[in-house]
């Protein structure tokens, strides 16, 4: 393939400008704000937070970035690449706080937190989640009551409390509250959010705010901390309405219309939802450059097995097929994670349809990622245990992504209740044995499956039994996969890129292999098929290898930027550089 085409590849590939996306690699780069051996955790804290502001500075508005999806995008990705301590920075100041000043209430309101949040002289945050509730926040505890010309937040008791922010260290901040308003009646009218300065431009608490930071987190760095309230008080104009109601002198909340009454608590989580796509993309980020570092390591890697015996890395069969599958779930992933991105943009964020494709994806995408990224740690060997090889770093960044803006399986399991719903009555095909070495039998096969488990669901939705809302719980979680599998692999019948038709037949090979016993039980394949499949797989992940020049290359990184050891010629050469830098010889 020639120029043209590794262009074409990275194009199709990409979700958003190359000119931001190489823009954000030089500056998220920026040896200023290096992490090293030597730098506690508190030291690391503030580097991020240094780090924030010299982002903010580089790229511009706050609020520009928070409400453009590409670059929004682009940022969360960059920064999981490249500087893993600022992903849970850049979540609350740019999609939370930003994000939901910039579309939930009026300019004039907004104005003066969204000023300081545009320069980063103040920090956003969002403070929903607490010891009772979790992330499921519809049911959280802390109220806002009215007290005759705004309102005043406080913590009924001690499970009330906002656990986890990252608020610890001493900045300014503007954070945006969730709390139950409480009407003038005693009335408790639901979820609202309402805007507060946290901490004052010395970075002390506000009056009324209590903040104890909590402990040491190994996994990644976070100034994680426990907030109550009693008597926090919060202007009028500080209520992020999203105009759906208003409250007179009186503290009477009136809604516009009863679907307004509807929508106040989507409209509440709105930037919830952009959060979860986000935190998906930087985690499938995360996946590409664990697989770059990786198969490159692995294409170069001599194993000895004897002496006349010494294959790459990457011709080691257990090396091979883990890497190379992930890679195509990721490809795919990918692909299908730029398509939801371009739905969101023109999308109701308080529409059912909406939320639920993003706790989809969420589902889809972030589980794979870990595994991805836990393969590609562990096929590098003692490689992979240094954050100078970067990989490593990636694990807490997929850690806490699959539980923040709710936990992925959690969502998941919602979300293919909705779908079980939503599709059912829909004919389930008849069993009838497929030909796997026909394409068009493999998506009659990931059709078969997600509409069979649609039908079998139905049990467990005729009643509101807890016991049947448990027992679904497994099967909405196999629906979830299989009508996202099935989505993606129809993003790329079309396909005219050889690469992703490669992709596309390891993907599609590998979910049937893995589902085997499914696809057996249910009359679908029989044991001649099964071995078909498998011969299949081997033959598609070796005809993959011959396209993994093209498509590594297409993934965008720079490897003087990554600065990974393993992706030298010189392996001992770039330790010994490395160690050099990093002790000041």
């Amino acid at each position: 393939m020639g120029t043209n085409g590794h262009e074409a590849l990275a194009d199709y590939l990409r979700h958003g400008s190359l000119e931001f996306h190489q823009r954000l690699q030089q500056i998220l780069s920026n040896p200023d704000f290096l992490v090293t051996d030597k730098q506690s955790q508190e030291q690391r804290r503030q580097n991020a937070y240094d780090q924030l502001r010299n982002l903010v500075k580089e790229i511009g508005s706050t609020r520009d970035v928070a409400t453009d999806l590409p670059e929004l995008f682009a940022v969360f990705d960059w920064s999981a690449v490249l500087a893993t301590d600022l992903i849970p920075l850049i979540s609350g100041h740019y999609n939370l706080a930003s994000g939901s000043l910039a579309t939930l209430t009026e300019p004039e309101a907004a104005a003066p937190y969204l000023q300081d949040l545009d320069d980063a002289s103040s920090i956003g945050v969002m403070l929903l989640t607490e010891y009772g509730c979790g992330s499921n926040i519809g049911f959280m505890q802390t109220t806002a009551t009215w007290d005759g010309d705004g309102f005043v937040i406080n913590t009924p008791n001690p499970r009330a409390r906002k656990f986890m922010p990252s608020v610890g260290i001493p900045v300014s901040r503007v954070c945006v509250v969730g709390a139950r308003f409480i009407d003038a009646a005693g009335v408790d009218q639901g979820v609202h959010l309402f805007t507060a300065r946290l901490r004052d431009a010395d970075g002390a608490a506000a009056p009324g705010v209590t903040i104890t930071q909590l402990d040491h987190q190994p996994l990644v760095i976070m100034d994680n901390s426990v907030i109550s309230f009693e008597n926090l008080r919060v202007e009028r104009s500080a209520w992020l309405s999203n105009d759906l109601a208003t409250i007179d002198d009186e503290g009477v909340l009136t809604w516009r219309d009863e679907a307004s009454r509807k929508r106040a608590f989507p409209s509440a989580i709105s930037q919830l939802t952009v959060g979860r796509l986000a935190l998906s993309s930087c985690l499938n980020a995360s996946a590409r450059a664990a697989l770059y570092i990786a198969l490159r390591y692995a294409t170069k890697r001599v194993v000895p097995l004897t002496l006349e015996d010494t294959p790459v890395m990457l011709d080691i069969p257990h090396v091979r097929d883990t890497l190379i599958t992930d890679l195509a779930g990721t490809v795919v992933r990918t692909v299908y994670g730029n398509a939801i991105k371009t739905q969101l943009a023109d999308s109701d964020l308080t529409h059912r349809d909406t939320v639920v494709s993003v706790m989809l994806a969420k589902h889809f995408i972030q589980l794979h990622a870990l595994d991805t990224v836990t393969h590609s740690r562990i096929k590098m060997g003692a490689q992979g245990m240094f954050s100078a090889n970067r990989v490593a770093d990636y694990l807490g960044v997929c850690h806490a992504a699959i539980t923040g803006e709710g936990d992925c399986h959690v969502l998941g399991s919602v979300a293919g209740r909705v779908l079980a719903k939503q599709m059912a009555g829909k004919p389930t095909p008849h069993p009838e044995l497929h030909n796997p070495a026909d394409p068009g039998a493999r998506e009659r096969l990931f059709n078969a499956r997600t509409l069979t488990i649609v039908k079998e669901a139905q049990r467990h939705l005729a009643t509101s039994t807890l016991e049947d809302r448990l027992a679904v719980i497994p099967e909405a979680l196999d629906l979830a996969e299989a009508y996202c599998a099935e989505q993606a692999l129809g993003l790329l019948q079309s396909t005219t890129h050889p690469e992703i038709a490669a992709v596309r037949d390891v993907f599609a090979l590998h979910y049937i292999d893995r589902n085997a016993a499914w696809y057996l039980t249910h009359g679908l394949l029989d044991v001649a098929a099964v071995d078909t499949i498998k011969q299949q797989l081997r033959q598609a992940i070796d005809n993959l290898v011959d396209h993994l020049p093209a498509l590594l290359d297409a993934f965008g990184f720079d490897d003087e930027i990554l600065g990974a050891p393993v992706l030298s010629d010189d392996l001992p050469a770039a330790w010994d550089s490395r160690i050099r830098d990093q002790h000041g010889n």
